[in-house]
């Protein structure tokens, strides 16, 4: 590829990525409504809430020597996982999509 078609395709890759950024926008805070730096705190904090409940299901369960109620226990620390795992994650996506520009955070 010569230089000329380069150019061009880093041309045409900017405007496509325009277009994406504009529309993740619109739909996000469509969907979403507007996000303030609230918000991101209050997500921070939902966070700490769940890792805490995770740390201690799992603490829980060490300090047990009944099979039964370890085997509940483990339950217990799996379903802690997972919500503290889909918080991190939601909260991935969400640093992600104000790297990439798509949420504008209201009164930063």
């Amino acid at each position: 590829m010569n230089h000329a078609d380069e150019v061009s395709v880093q041309r045409l890759l900017q405007q496509f990525e325009h277009q994406i950024v504009g529309v993740n926008r619109h739909h996000i805070s469509e969907i979403t409504g507007e996000i303030g730096k609230d918000d991101i705190i209050k997500l921070g904090e939902a966070i700490s809430v769940c890792r805490a409940r995770y740390l201690k299901a799992v603490l829980d369960m060490a300090k047990t020597e009944d099979d039964n109620l370890a085997m509940q226990l483990s339950k217990e620390v799996r379903n802690q996982r997972l919500i503290y795992d889909e918080t991190m994650l939601g909260f991935a996506a969400l640093r992600h999509a104000m790297e990439r520009g798509y949420v504008v955070i209201s009164d930063v």
